[in-house]
């Protein structure tokens, strides 16, 4: 092997872990290639923090995550994506608007939770996410999504 060869074979070394790192970081860059919108949950009937996050990816498919949720416990708990403005307290009939039923919150109501939302799903549609027990008939918390 002379010099030219050793140099050429250094260079060469040298540049591959630079490219495989670039393209590794183009990898997980388009992996991640989401937007995501955060909101503050708010007490309605129950006392409850926590925040709001909606992830729509890039493949069009989009979350909802309960991040740092705290509320009490409630006989069948719901979240569902609401059509009209965060519901008042004395709201009793929340299933007389257009909503959509993302699922259960189950025990121990902390933590952190996700939701799959429907595909094709128009959040543009929705004005709010609320959590609602519907043995009480009550709004638990909630978020306006504005």
């Amino acid at each position: 092997m002379n010099i030219k060869t050793i140099s050429a074979a250094i260079i060469v070394s040298a540049l591959v872990p630079s490219v495989v790192a670039q393209n590794s970081n183009a990898q997980t860059m388009t992996q991640a290639s989401a937007m995501t919108s955060s909101y503050k949950l708010s007490s309605v009937n129950a006392p409850t923090t926590g925040t709001l996050e909606i992830v729509s990816k890039a493949d069009g498919t989009s979350l909802a995550r309960l991040q740092n949720l705290k509320t009490e416990a409630g006989p069948d708990l719901h979240v569902y994506l609401y059509a009209a403005s965060l519901p008042a307290k004395t709201a009793k009939d929340v299933k007389a608007v257009k909503y959509i039923d993302l699922g259960k919150l189950s025990a121990p109501f902390k933590g952190n939770f996700e939701y799959k939302i429907p595909a094709k799903t128009d959040l543009r549609q929705f004005k709010s996410l609320i959590i609602w027990c519907d043995v009480a008939k009550v709004v638990f918390a909630g978020t306006n999504l504005n």
